[in-house]
C-alpha cells in the first residue's frame, strides 16, 4: 500500500495532467526503481574511480603520509577494524 501524502498526490496530479490520464502506479514504481539503480550505479562508478586514483597515487609514491599521525591512530585504537 502506498501512502499518498499531499506532496505525492501533487506529483501524481502533475503526471496525470501532463499525460492526460491517471498514471499506473506499478509503472511509476518501476521507473523510480530504474532511476534509483542508475544513481546507485553512478555513485558506485565514481567511488571505484576514486579508489583507482588513490591506488595510483599510493603506487606512484605521490601520496603524502604522516607516519606519526598513523602511529597515534594505531596506538589509540582509532583505526577501523579490518
Amino acid at each position: 500500500m502506498i501512502t499518498l501524502t499531499p506532496e505525492r498526490a501533487a506529483l501524481l496530479d502533475e503526471v496525470a495532467r501532463l499525460e492526460g490520464r491517471r498514471p499506473d502506479l506499478g509503472t511509476l514504481v518501476e521507473e523510480g526503481a530504474r532511476v534509483r539503480l542508475e544513481h546507485l550505479g553512478e555513485s558506485s562508478a565514481s567511488t571505484a574511480a576514486a579508489r583507482r586514483r588513490l591506488a595510483a597515487r599510493i603506487r606512484g609514491g605521490s601520496l603524502e603520509q604522516d607516519a606519526e599521525a598513523a602511529d597515534r591512530v594505531k596506538r589509540l585504537g582509532l583505526a577501523a577494524p579490518p
